[in-house]
This record gives C-alpha cells, sequence and structure tokens, in this order.
C-alpha cells in the first residue's frame, strides 16, 4: 500500500517536472533575443542588412546561460545615416557583446531605430576567443619562420 503511494507521488512529481521543463524551454524561446527576428524583419517597411557598432552592453551576471541586456550602439548600412540606438532583451550570455563588436543587424531603412539582432549569425564569446587565438598563433609562427634581419 505505501509502495504504490509512493509510486503515484513520484509519478506526479515526474509530470509536473516535465511540464515545468517545457514551460521554461517555451518561455526562453519566446524571450530570448529580445524576441523573434524573422517575425520583427516582417514587419518592417524596407528591411536592408546594416552592422551595430556597440558602444555600451550591461553585464550578465555569473553563473546564467541567458540574462535581459541593454545595448546600446550606433547602427549602420546602405541608404541611411547611422543612427544611434538602444536594444534591450533576453539573450545568451554566450552572445554576450562587448564594446567595439559589430553585430550583423536587419534595418528599415524607412526607420532605422527598428532592427533585429541576427543571434544565429554571430559566433559564441568562445568561439570568437579561440578564432583570435588562432590568429595569433599564425601570426607568431609567421614571425619565426622569417630570417633574422
Amino acid at each position: 500500500m505505501a509502495s504504490q503511494i509512493m509510486s503515484a507521488i513520484l509519478l506526479k512529481l515526474a509530470i509536473w517536472t516535465v511540464v515545468i521543463g517545457v514551460l521554461i524551454f517555451v518561455l526562453i524561446r519566446v524571450l530570448r533575443a529580445g524576441g523573434n527576428a524573422r517575425a520583427r524583419v516582417k514587419a518592417m517597411a524596407d528591411p536592408v542588412p546594416g552592422t551595430l557598432l556597440v558602444t555600451a552592453a550591461t553585464m550578465p551576471s555569473r553563473n546564467s546561460a541567458y540574462h535581459r541586456t541593454r545595448i546600446t550602439g550606433v547602427i549602420s548600412g546602405e541608404g541611411f545615416e547611422p543612427t544611434a540606438v538602444r536594444f534591450g532583451g533576453l539573450i545568451k550570455t554566450s552572445f554576450w557583446p562587448s564594446p567595439g563588436k559589430r553585430l550583423p543587424v536587419t534595418v528599415d531603412r524607412a526607420d532605422p531605430t527598428k532592427f533585429a539582432i541576427l543571434w544565429d549569425q554571430i559566433a559564441t564569446s568562445a568561439d570568437a576567443a579561440l578564432d583570435n587565438a588562432e590568429a595569433l598563433a599564425a601570426a607568431m609562427r609567421a614571425r619565426q619562420d622569417e630570417p633574422p634581419a
């Protein structure tokens, strides 16, 4: 009798764990990167590719996979003047931008304050760091191969 009650409790606990996990996953997918970039692009009157030069970004909290950010920067692209903008949203901390980084965006040429950051085209911080290290190593190897002057 006690084992049946315990089995029923464990089953209910497992079901609730799955339900809560699915809800959290859906919430993160909806909120990540400040919303769905495709939907934002579809709502634009005249979308064009551009870049966002990051001038400032809030710092993420430690040990979090996602964190809410506020990014300030300058949007530029073909057919419109460079424009100062702000972005706020929930992003993966592995994509966290630092000042000076250029992010790919789609911009509404009719209103450059409307833009979507193309997070799927951005390398994670770890990948970018490895790329930088590989470029530095190649430059150091090239110097070793040069004859002394």
